[in-house]
């Protein structure tokens, strides 16, 4: 009897300890977000503080720009411009760049034809591309999207093709084995392995599309955030240039800790959650 306690006290022991550490780690993480987000205010209204407010304006006069900017319609005008801009871009070269990629990984003689222009584009200056698009296609919306693609595609051939090539190939085997469909091999063996480099590239691919269609609307267009802190930069106006800024890191965080994480958390639902460090 004693040595039948003794066993369901140790049992008992290290689960209860584990759930303890588990509410403790859920409890802790909203905290500590929390408090990173608050000494991010803290920090701004120092630099406000010691720089000057003519120079950085605090937090509550970039708030009262940007609640103007919204009275008047002019965050939303210009926020649709830019977001239209990049989800077009994004669309296409996410889907190009999947294409491309698994061809690459998959045929050597593809990867061989197409590696020369890859390089390229991954090394050209963007800058480059943007005023060469400009020149050639003219001061509209499809030398914009066009320079953009053509910035981010690479990215996402590289990375596809890598994952492409780290499949394991034995199951791919053993599914040939039982006689899966061609189809079937892809959807249950091959794109859950790429899956976790399609996301990943995903998120980097709109966070890099954000920034750089900022530089495309402030060479060449006359509409979208990039155009409007050029404006508010040659009126010397720093919280005009704040506020668009601000509202622009705001949209992309939400879309993707939001949009992006739930599509990975969808795309990972058949993963076991790993156990978490104490």
């Amino acid at each position: 009897m004693l040595s039948v306690s003794r066993t369901s006290t140790l049992l008992l022991t290290p689960l209860s300890t584990t759930l303890n550490k588990n509410f403790t780690s859920r409890l802790a993480s909203p905290v500590f977000r929390l408090a990173g987000l608050l000494t991010l205010f803290l920090g701004w209204l120092l630099l406000s503080d010691v720089v000057g407010r003519q120079t950085i304006p605090g937090p509550i006069a970039t708030w009262e720009f940007i609640v103007r900017e919204f009275e008047r319609g002019a965050m939303q005008r210009h926020l649709a411009a830019t977001f239209n801009r990049v989800v077009i871009a994004f669309l296409i070269s996410m889907g190009l760049g999947i294409v491309v990629g698994a061809l690459m990984g998959i045929y050597r003689r593809i990867d061989e034809l197409l590696e020369a222009w890859v390089v390229a584009m991954l090394n050209i200056p963007r800058l480059v591309l943007f005023v060469a698009a400009y020149l050639i296609l003219g001061l509209n919306d499809r030398a914009a999207i066009l320079a953009l693609i053509i910035s981010v595609l690479p990215t996402v051939i590289v990375q596809v093709r890598e994952g492409t090539r780290a499949v394991d190939n034995k199951l791919v085997e053993m599914a040939v084995a039982y006689r899966r469909s061609r189809l079937a091999i892809w959807r249950r063996v091959v794109l859950p392995q790429l899956m976790p480099y399609i996301i990943g590239t995903a998120r980097t691919t709109l966070a890099l599309a954000w920034k750089m269609v900022i530089l495309a609307e402030l060479m060449g267009r006359t509409s979208g955030v990039g155009y409007q802190i050029s404006f508010y930069y040659q009126m010397f106006n720093m919280p005009g240039i704040l506020a668009y800024g601000l509202v622009m890191m705001v949209i992309l965080a939400i879309i993707d800790i939001v949009i992006m994480g739930g599509l990975q958390r969808w795309a990972f639902r058949w993963r076991r959650p790993a156990a978490r460090l104490a």
